[in-house]
């Protein structure tokens, strides 16, 4: 948009209009009442004096009056009476044309003269695209299309589109949409729900039949539309978030309920196959940022139960040391061991264990023990300088030592769990059947999406879905072992079951 203001606008055209009287067959005569003198009479025609219409004179006879050219050798014209002019109908309807052609011509010329540019008056200024705004608000719909395709050939409506600023564009579109020369889908209200999710806009349909120059603003316009509400969705998720992070507890993450998933149109209305510009519009539609659902909001759920529950959260990092004592009685080993770790927020656990290991060639199998009273079983094999082995829970461990030296290498992971480390080792003998290891390492909490998924979703018996059991009214012990597990995945304890059917009890 010009920034050009040494003018207002172009001096209007003149829209006072001449509009042919409608008993008269051609434009209104401008000659002055004496022209009838100075014109003289026609030969073989008969003539009335000046005046002759308020006298009743009597005038010799000259012969026969000539005929009008208008009635041609055949007689009068059809839609004729008796050999005169046109009915009174005809002669109104044929007024009416030419006083709307002649507005639509005045119309035409004050744009064209508005939007004119030269060397002396080179910029359209805001002013200008008011004033063609004001001139094209006046049409009929019907001359509204006319004129938009008018303005198109002479080169105008480019030129008028290309000036106006972002709240004139929205006002053309508003004004062409009330004329019914451009349509729009409605936009969406979103459902209720906590942290108001935006509404889904309104499109125009680009029409492939719309000048090329409407057809890239509606494009435009449609492209910000888009751009709009994927950035109020966005905030929309922030705000969802925020109120995770600051629940107290898993039912008030319940009340708030699952994320609304974003509402929009996969490709840009009426831009279809057959379309003059459908390649380009495809490829920038496409490439415009859109509100897609998001995984992030199901991922503050997951971590704020985590949270709650006392687990690690995905994307954790624990730096840990584990040293264990080794004992061997014959073919068969005894250790105790104490773990403490810390995690990158600060949060610091220590744990013991107790076990036992029996080896077969290279194959050996162990038993342990922790305080928490959790026993789990370990199967591997030993090959002395590289083993592996994988215990009850899915952890998966591989170790390699240096020969010669104290020194090793370990890694873990747990597909189940979504853990992944690794680290050194050191041992050292502390008599002949004693030995001291200690392993240095780092782990991570890593997290699937599909768990997050599934924590976020609206399945019966997730988090935000309908709970069976809860409608049956059963106690948490009665509850089966298997769905108890799932239950408390999601974050349930025996605690906050009995808060739910607590409140699901008074609130009948």
């Amino acid at each position: 948009m010009s920034s050009v203001s040494r003018r207002e606008s172009h001096p209007p055209a003149s829209t006072d209009l001449l509009v042919p009287a409608t008993e008269s067959h051609g434009p209104p005569s401008q000659a002055p009442a004496s022209a009838a003198g100075r014109a003289g009479r026609s030969t073989g025609t008969q003539e009335a004096p000046a005046g002759g219409a308020q006298n009743n004179q009597v005038e010799t006879y000259r012969g026969p009056v000539e005929r009008s050219r208008s009635q041609g050798p055949g007689g009068p014209r059809a839609g004729t009476e008796g050999g005169g002019g046109l009915t009174a109908g005809q002669l109104a309807l044929g007024g009416a044309k030419a006083a709307d052609a002649a507005r639509a011509d005045a119309t035409y010329a004050d744009i064209r003269a508005t939007l004119h540019t030269d060397w002396k008056d080179w910029a359209v200024t805001d002013a200008d695209v008011r004033r063609v705004h004001e001139q094209l608000e006046k049409l009929p719909p019907a001359g509204y299309r006319q004129m938009m395709e008018r303005l198109e050939q002479g080169g105008l409506l480019g030129k008028y589109v290309k000036q106006m600023s972002p709240e004139a564009r929205q006002e053309f579109l508003a004004q062409a949409g009330r004329k019914g020369y451009v349509t729009q889908e409605p936009g969406k209200k979103a459902e209720p729900a906590p942290c108001q999710p935006p509404d889904s806009p309104a499109y125009y349909r680009n029409e492939l039949n719309l000048p090329e120059s409407v057809r890239e603003l509606v494009h435009h316009e449609n492209r910000v539309a888009r751009k709009t509400y994927a950035d109020a969705y966005d905030a929309y998720i922030d705000r969802y978030e925020k109120r995770v992070a600051q629940a107290g507890d898993l039912l008030e993450i319940r009340e708030l309920g699952r994320p609304v998933d974003p509402k929009g149109s996969q490709s840009e209305p009426g831009v279809i196959s057959g379309h003059p510009d459908y390649q380009r519009f495809t490829k920038e539609w496409r490439a415009t940022p859109s509100a897609l659902p998001s995984s992030q909001a199901a991922v503050a759920v997951d971590q704020r139960i985590k949270d709650l529950t006392d687990a690690q959260r995905a994307g954790t990092l624990k730096f840990k040391r584990e040293t264990q004592l080794k004992m061997k009685s014959g073919e068969s080993e005894v250790s105790v061991s104490r773990e403490d770790s810390i995690t990158q927020y600060g949060k610091t656990d220590g744990s013991f264990k107790a076990g036992a290991e029996a080896a077969v060639g290279h194959r050996k199998m162990a038993a342990e023990v922790d305080s928490s009273g959790a026993v789990k079983t370990v199967q591997g094999v030993n090959f002395g300088v590289a083993g592996a082995s994988i215990d009850s829970e899915g952890t998966v461990r591989m170790e390699l030592s240096i020969p010669g030296t104290d020194y090793g290498a370990y890694s873990e992971f747990n597909h189940e769990k979504g853990t992944f480390g690794g680290g050194v080792s050191v041992e050292k003998d502390v008599s002949k059947d004693t030995k001291v290891k200690t392993d240095y390492g780092i782990s991570m909490q890593g997290s699937r999406l599909e768990r997050a998924r599934d924590v976020a979703s609206m399945t019966p018996g997730t988090l935000f879905g309908a709970l069976p059991e809860q409608q049956q009214g059963l106690a948490w012990k009665d509850i089966p072992a298997e769905r108890r597990a799932r239950m408390e995945r999601d974050g349930w304890t025996a605690a906050t079951w009995a808060s739910e059917l607590q409140k699901k009890a008074a609130s009948r």
